[in-house]
């Protein structure tokens, strides 16, 4: 049995173990239920080559003005899978058959963007680290879509029609 003078012992080591899982649960729980419905297209490609936007509901890749006159690659096109959680790389061709919404949001409240955060501390112990990369958030969910090439990054569009 638990004695007087053990009690704040115990209760020294069970409450801030409490309050640990209290935030954890509170802070990852309801990521796990939230589910965008919309993928989405866009580049990770040096896209200053090209103007790539939306027009009519498809995606339309323009060559700029090369004073060179020096061929270029078109830029690769990505698909992202919101429920499985993953790019694959698609043609124009096969982006063209979706018809997409080039709004910053999409329409259950979700948008894709850059974040840079470098952190620095110096107290009580020396730590550093970045966060950077392209992510989808909304709705309490911030999901890292890529970390590789975020400065290429061109968000396209929404896909409507799936």
């Amino acid at each position: 049995m638990l004695s007087r003078e053990k009690l704040p012992l115990v209760v020294g080591i069970v409450l801030p173990l409490l309050l640990i899982l209290y935030v954890a649960v509170t802070a990852y729980l309801p990521s796990l239920f939230i589910k965008p419905k919309y993928n989405f297209i866009y580049s990770n490609d040096n896209y200053y080559d090209y103007s790539i936007n939306v027009v009519n509901g498809k995606v339309n890749i323009q060559p700029n003005y090369r004073y060179d006159n020096s061929v270029v690659r078109q830029p690769a096109l990505y698909l992202y899978d919101v429920v499985n959680d993953k790019s694959t790389l698609i043609s124009l061709s096969q982006a063209q058959n979706y018809t997409l919404d080039p709004s910053n949001k999409s329409l259950d409240g979700f948008t894709v963007g850059s974040r840079v955060n470098d952190s620095y501390s110096y107290f009580p112990f020396f730590f550093s680290g970045n966060d950077r990369g392209i992510y989808l958030t909304g709705n309490g969910l911030n999901r890292v879509i890529t970390e590789r090439d975020y400065y290429y990054f061109k968000f396209v569009g929404w896909i409507l029609n799936e």
